[in-house]
């Protein structure tokens, strides 16, 4: 019985000090997280820039955001000033987006909606076929 008290008590320690590693590592990186509620229970997702593309469906110049089309449904990107926006590899400001466009870039994913880090005006341009084959 007193052995397996200290081989408990020596599994909680470790333990303990595993868990203190794992919230200093990921304190050493500045990893981003934001909580998400599940029903009654709260987790951690972490924060990453994912890619976007489409057709500019509407535009509202007072409220920053522009909508794509989707397969299933529209989406709607918020853009601030921190937003990267560029147009023929030049920076770009937020009016030069209109409807028709294509945009592409990406955005982060908020309970709230989309916030646009990066856009860019224009379809990504094909590479030529003698490039792919080198």
């Amino acid at each position: 019985m007193k052995r397996f008290g200290l081989v408990g008590m020596g599994m909680f320690v470790a333990a303990t000090q595993l868990g203190s590693l794992v919230q200093a590592a990921e304190t050493k990186t500045g990893e981003t997280r934001a909580e998400t509620k599940a029903g009654d229970k709260t987790t951690a997702q972490p924060l990453h820039a994912i890619p976007f593309q489409g057709s500019v469906v509407a535009v509202d110049l007072a409220g920053k955001t522009f909508t794509l089309n989707g397969k299933a449904k529209e989406r709607k990107f918020k853009v601030d000033d921190h937003t990267e926006i560029m147009a023929d590899n030049k920076p770009s400001t937020f009016s030069s987006i209109a409807v028709g466009m294509t945009v592409r870039g990406q955005a982060l994913r908020h309970e709230d909606g989309w916030e646009a880090k990066k856009v860019t005006i224009g379809a990504k341009e094909p590479v030529p076929a003698s490039e792919t084959k080198k």
